[in-house]
């Protein structure tokens, strides 16, 4: 078994493991008053204009999310699960099938360890809690590319103290990703550096927060999202340099539900997705849909 092949092994082992926990957790509440609080939804967004490397089209999507959060013992588990959706082929064509539109698959799993929960620290002012963020996200996309995220990060989170919450994680990541087009024959093989990609370890900041709004229109209001910036990860499989990456996606959510007596349990929203230098492509070296910006209609049921 070659390296690459050890540190897919490795990847797999541990955030495979990180999975089989999580679920052993929260299977445990009806044993033991383990898990503390949840919250769970499924949700849709859609968008007109998302943006994918080396694509000159906007993509029309329909995104279907599930998403658990839930305070335990020790920490916080949280996990999301995107179900992306073409919708128009000739946006983004499935691999050897061009009449039919890709998808996508994009699972992300975070489990943080408290510092106040298991050592008892109280830190007092602006800061709430310090924790150790450990996570990976898997991916499956059926498109030419066929892109096969596997990620592992690792790092110290803060948690601040504000209404509703906003955390900030400075986390050491690795990414192995597949680079298709060879094996597909859209491009030479002699072009392909190498099909299966390791990326280079590299650093990340990740912050999400939701956070409730003064605003009296009937409805409760909040200002919900996540933003993450990534560091570059060295070259990419065609061999070229990549950059870093920012990602923002954030959303107004109205509480539709609250005036029929069913509050936090029906939102609706509007959002909106910026992705500068996305997957850490460099615009130097490949010239379209590298840069997204696009409104976004969202809606959850919470449960």
């Amino acid at each position: 078994m070659g390296a690459s092949d050890k540190r897919k092994h490795r990847l797999a082992g541990i955030v495979g493991g990180a999975a089989i926990a999580f679920a052993t957790l929260v299977g445990a509440e009806a044993k033991a008053d383990i898990i503390q609080w949840s919250d769970t939804f499924v949700g849709l967004r859609y968008g007109a204009a998302y943006a994918e490397p080396a694509n000159v089209n906007d993509v029309e999507k329909v995104i279907v999310q599930g998403q658990h959060v839930s305070g335990w013992t020790y920490g916080q588990n949280f996990v999301n699960i995107d179900i992306l959706f073409d919708l128009k082929a000739t946006d983004e064509s499935k691999n050897g099938s061009p009449g039919t539109p890709a998808k996508e698959i994009y699972a992300v799993f975070r489990e943080k360890l408290s510092s106040s929960k298991i050592f008892g620290m109280s830190y007092g002012g602006i800061i709430r809690d310090v924790g150790l963020t450990i996570g990976g996200d898997l991916s499956y996309k059926n498109d030419n590319f066929n892109a096969r995220v596997r990620k592992f990060v690792i790092g110290p989170t803060i948690d601040f103290e504000v209404p509703g919450f906003l955390s900030v994680g400075l986390l050491l990541g690795t990414e192995h990703n597949n680079n298709g087009l060879a094996a597909n024959g859209v491009v030479p093989s002699f072009v392909i550096k190498d099909q299966s990609v390791d990326f280079d370890p590299t650093w990340r900041i990740e912050a999400a927060w939701g956070l409730p709004l003064p605003i009296d229109i009937g409805v409760p209001v909040s200002f919900n999202g996540f933003m993450n910036i990534i560091g570059p990860k060295g070259e990419d499989g065609f061999g070229n340099d990549t950059t870093y990456e920012i990602l923002l996606d954030a959303a107004l959510m109205f509480d539709v539900g609250a005036p029929l007596g069913t509050e936090k349990t029906f939102y609706l929203g509007f959002g909106y997705q910026w992705w500068k230098n996305k997957f850490g492509n460099d615009p130097k070296y490949t010239a379209n849909g590298t840069e997204a910006s696009v409104p976004q209609v969202v809606a959850q049921f919470h449960f």
